[in-house]
This record gives structure tokens, C-alpha cells and sequence, in this order.
């Protein structure tokens, strides 16, 4: 699989209760692995932590959590994975439920298949 271009796809899921879903779907499509991180997004900090903005806290969505998926594949899935994204949360230009970016990966070692 070295011989084919990498992405990293970075997916910021704001609804924790789909990540079995998207897990499953990852796998469904042949992606091989993946790590799922806990995050929390800059509203949730203001809301939360920072009581001198606490008049800012109502332009950031109330939020209980994300989870960021990272997962190295190759550039052929990535269509795929923003189609299964958007199956399980709607059009990401008119859903407040996840974000998902993709970056190149230059070289990659360690990765077993």
C-alpha cells in the first residue's frame, strides 16, 4: 500500500453516541486502522473554564464532548469516508455535528497491514 498516495483524515465528531458507526463504516470500507481521541472544543473551555467570558459563552453551541478520529488510508477511500460521514451526520456545510479535513502524508512508517 506504500506505492499509493496517503491522506490523514481528521474527523471531529460532535456527537460521540455515532462513533461505533463510523468505526464500523471505516472498517466496512477497508480502512485499516484508526485512533479515537476525547476532545473538547474551544466553547465547551469558554463555557466551562473561563468565567471572565462568560458573556461570549452563548455564541459557542452547548456541547457535551467530541471525539477526533484520526486514521491514515489511501487518498482512493477518502471520497468514501466523506460519504459515510455524511450518511451518518447530514451535509457537513449545513450540520453543526462534525468537521472533517484531510492533509498529505508525505511518508509514513510503522504502519502494518
Amino acid at each position: 500500500m506504500s506505492d499509493s498516495a496517503m491522506k490523514l483524515m481528521v474527523v471531529i465528531l460532535d456527537q460521540p453516541e455515532l462513533i461505533d458507526d463510523l468505526i464500523t463504516g471505516y472498517l466496512d470500507l477497508g480502512v485499516q486502522g484508526a485512533t479515537v481521541i476525547e476532545s473538547r472544543g474551544m466553547g465547551q473551555i469558554v463555557r466551562q473554564e473561563m468565567p471572565m467570558f462568560a458573556g461570549l459563552a452563548s455564541l459557542f453551541p452547548e456541547s457535551t464532548g467530541s471525539r477526533m478520529v484520526l486514521s491514515v488510508m489511501p487518498e482512493a477511500l477518502i471520497d468514501q469516508v466523506f460519504g459515510l460521514i455524511e450518511e451518518l451526520v447530514g451535509a457537513l456545510e449545513q450540520s453543526n455535528s462534525a468537521v472533517c479535513f484531510t492533509v498529505p502524508v508525505d511518508q509514513f512508517r510503522g504502519i502494518r497491514h
